[in-house]
C-alpha cells in the first residue's frame, strides 16, 4: 500500500550480495544501499524475497547455517511490507505479458508496484527500465 514516501524494492540478489563472502565488491555496495534504505525507511521487501534468500544462502550457496540465514531473514520483518496475495498475481501475470520476465521476477515486481514503489533495485534485470510506477535499478551497474 503507497505511504507517499519515495520507497524502494530490494531484489532477493541484492539481499544475497550483501553477505555473500564470495562478492567482496559487490557486498559492500549492497549492504550500503540496503542499510541507507533501512534506515531511511523506505525499504520494502515482500515474503517471496525472504524465503528465496533463505533457500539460497542455506541450500544453493550452503554459505551460511539454518539458524544464520534465518536471523539474516528476521531482521528484515518490518521491512516486509509488499503484498503477497491473488492481485499481486494477476499484477505478475501482465508484467509477464508485457516484458517476459521470468515468472519469480514478475510476481516480485508486480509486489513491489502494489506496495507503491519507486525503485526496484536488481543485478538480474534490465537496468534503467520502467514498468508502470517502477524503475528498474542495478546497483552495481557503475561498479
Amino acid at each position: 500500500m503507497p505511504t507517499g514516501k519515495a520507497t524502494c524494492f530490494v531484489d532477493t540478489n541484492i539481499l544475497i550480495c550483501a553477505v555473500d563472502p564470495k562478492e567482496t565488491e559487490k557486498r559492500a555496495i549492497a549492504a550500503s544501499l540496503i542499510r541507507n534504505a533501512a534506515l531511511s525507511e523506505s525499504l520494502v521487501l515482500s515474503p517471496q524475497s525472504l524465503n528465496e534468500c533463505y533457500r539460497v544462502l542455506t541450500e544453493r550457496l550452503k554459505s551460511a547455517s539454518r539458524s544464520d540465514a534465518r536471523d539474516y531473514c528476521r531482521v528484515f520483518v518490518r521491512h516486509c511490507t509488499a503484498p503477497l496475495t491473488f492481485a499481486t498475481t494477476a499484477e505478475a501475470w501482465s508484467i509477464q505479458d508485457d516484458c517476459g520476465f521470468s515468472w519469480w521476477d514478475c510476481t516480485l515486481l508486480a509486489s513491489a508496484s502494489l506496495a507503491g514503489c519507486g525503485l526496484f533495485y536488481s543485478e538480474d534485470l534490465q537496468h534503467g527500465r520502467r514498468i508502470g510506477g517502477l524503475e528498474i535499478r542495478n546497483p552495481f551497474a557503475s561498479a
